[in-house]
């Protein structure tokens, strides 16, 4: 990169930065969202900064949705860099910073792409805001989730790296774009280079060196992966039907966005009528009017543009989802859309355009526009997205959201039992911030056994595809998990519940006993106390997933599962009323140690061949 690339580059950055300022220039402000900023991503954030400010890693949630895994969750972005930002800021600004730095990392991406397809200054300038202050972007932040703007900021890296062949480029930044937290759109791309490349010359290499650079990113990855498949195969996810996995599919009209960006109206404007979050997802389109202009160009006079129009129009296609009926029996519907927003695969139209707007650029090479033009081109470009972009990128107090309640924390913050949330209130995941474990909650997937312990509790159904919502209080499901207090509007109710751990005879009917319980940290608890005459077992009331272990007085022991969701270790046929039983369930990721030590090995190797590489440089 030349002085001159650099220069432009900065001007960019400081573009993006001075739109930007009104939130991360004001103390403790956050950006304005419609959506799940405060409602999930912070909480779960803050599981992660509590427990390494404690110095372990967090492997298991007990905080929402009776416990479920936390490091196998991709949105907590555990083992991603930036994740480290809570070490400096509280949570919520650290979200907000990591918002920030994105849509810089996408701006200065796309820009040395275009670089390197020998786009000009002007014109990197031009795509580079493009793409970073399109819609499709912003909204991500407006729609509070960070994941999804960390993935998208990743593409043109993406791509920057697979093209330059450089060997283990293109594995790393696969890496990274999937430890950022959401892998839909690391699909999406991966799907939209394949297809690009088909229709081009050197496919072979392309694909190759994508395959190769795919198989090493699953070894730079593993750690986090396997988790995650362990946790869908274990999920609501995995029954889920192609009708529950198209939920959010492309309403035909939101094409007209791709023009006008308030051709719908907004949630801001109040045009917009349906839920928020469909907006978010669908009407994004736009690149502004330059960038289309240049895309024009590029269909009528570039070179190779077929493979950029068969992008676009897939794009389109395949977020029509469960619309397309034919689509869905041709090629299977519920798994192209396993993640369940067919909406997203218009990903591919976007970056479509934009690698016709490229082709566009580089159709017009050679006719030297004074300087004059080519930046008052770069201005065009800008100006109008940021303008509109603006309505959205507005400060935000986050305290009024995240803020404790000291009548609710003194009661039940940090206690052993569970509680219930009114379903009436919006954030049942706020349950985290008071270290509180929250029956109901809200998460991208939770265990498949939930929604039927859910619907005993409520006598009807009472979860969907991300929520439970729980209301019938009190009920001996309810008791059976150790919900001992409701949380509503007018305060806290109590009623007797079963302990979170307790001796139960062999027909599972609890049994009275002075057993000790303490939770050492989240996913771990130690037990202490002498069995009752009848004591068959010994039942822990978090779920029974794969990685929990118990030991019996210094002993492994099998953990059982017990009453259809939680578990137990038996006690033997003679437990013994004298002898005193100690134990310790504690959670770790099946296989943790192997995998750690195999991913640290495949991050090592990468190191090596990158610093072999910088010598013979």
């Amino acid at each position: 990169m030349t002085r001159r690339d650099s220069l432009v580059l900065g001007i960019f950055c400081a573009a993006v930065l001075a739109l930007l300022a009104p939130v991360w220039a004001r103390s403790g402000a956050v950006f304005f969202n419609h959506g799940d900023l405060f409602t999930y991503h912070v909480p779960l954030r803050s599981v992660t900064a509590v427990a390494l400010e404690r110095g372990r890693l967090p492997f298991w949630n007990p905080f929402i949705l009776l416990g479920l895994p936390h490091a196998a969750n991709p949105q907590a972005a555990l083992f991603y860099p930036p994740g480290l930002l809570t070490d400096l800021f509280p949570v919520a600004r650290a979200l907000m910073w990591d918002q920030v730095l994105h849509l810089l990392w996408a701006g200065v991406g796309m820009f040395l792409l275009a670089r390197f397809q020998r786009v000009e200054r002007a014109g990197a300038f031009v795509l580079a805001a493009s793409f970073a202050l399109s819609p499709f972007l912003i909204y991500r932040v407006t729609a509070g989730i960070p994941t999804l703007l960390a993935a998208l900021a990743w593409v043109p890296w993406l791509w920057l790296a697979w093209l330059s062949l450089a060997p283990g480029l293109l594995a790393a930044a696969i890496a990274l774009q999937l430890l950022s937290g959401h892998g839909q759109f690391l699909v999406v791309n991966v799907a939209g280079m394949a297809v690009w490349c088909v229709l081009r010359d050197g496919r072979g290499v392309l694909l190759k060196r994508l395959a190769l650079e795919g198989l090493g990113a699953g070894a730079l990855t593993l750690i986090q992966w396997t988790l995650t498949a362990q946790f869908l195969h274990n999920s609501v996810r995995s029954d889920w039907t192609g009708p529950m996995s198209g939920v959010y599919s492309l309403p035909p009209g939101a094409l007209l966005t791709l023009l006008n960006p308030d051709a719908l109206g907004t949630p801001l404007n109040g045009g917009w009528s349906d839920v928020f979050s469909e907006f978010y997802e669908g009407c994004g389109l736009h690149v502004g009017l330059v960038a289309l202009a240049l895309a024009a160009v590029g269909l009528a006079r570039g070179r190779r543009r077929a493979s950029a129009l068969a992008l676009a129009a897939s794009g389109v296609l395949l977020s029509l989802g469960p619309r397309a009926a034919w689509l869905r029996a041709v090629l299977g519907f519920a798994v192209l859309s396993y993640l369940r927003t067919p909406v997203r695969w218009l990903f591919l139209t976007l970056w479509g355009l934009l690698l016709l707007a490229g082709a566009g650029l580089a159709s017009l090479r050679g006719r030297r526009l004074p300087r004059g033009a080519r930046a008052v081109a770069a201005l065009a470009a800008l100006l109008p997205l940021a303008a509109w972009d603006a309505a959205f990128l507005r400060p935000e107090d986050p305290s009024r959201f995240l803020e404790a309640r000291p009548e609710i924390a003194d009661k039940l913050a940090g206690r052993p039992f569970r509680v219930i949330t009114d379903p009436e209130f919006a954030n049942p995941n706020k349950a985290a911030l008071y270290r509180m474990r929250n029956v109901n909650g809200y998460e991208a997937f939770y265990l498949k056994g939930v929604p039927a312990w859910a619907a005993q509790a409520e006598g009807r159904p009472a979860a969907d595809a991300s929520r439970v919502y729980i209301s019938r209080w009190p009920s001996p499901s309810l008791a059976r998990a150790g919900v001992v207090a409701r949380l509503g509007a007018a305060g806290v109710d109590w009623a007797p519940a079963w302990p979170p751990a307790v001796f139960v005879d062999a027909a599972g009917r609890p049994l009275d006993s002075k057993l000790k319980y303490y939770q050492a940290e989240a996913g771990r608890w130690r037990l202490a106390g002498y069995p009752p005459a009848g004591a068959a077992a010994l039942e822990l009331s978090e779920p029974f997933y794969p990685g929990w272990r118990a030991w019996l007085n210094g002993a492994p022991e099998p953990i059982l599962p017990a009453d259809g969701l939680f578990q137990a270790v038996s006690l033997g046929p003679r437990a013994d009323p004298a002898a005193a039983v100690a134990a310790t369930f504690d959670f770790r990721p099946t296989g943790w140690t192997a995998l750690a030590l195999l991913t640290a090995a495949a991050w090592g190797g990468w190191l090596a061949l990158a610093l072999r590489r910088a010598e013979a440089a």
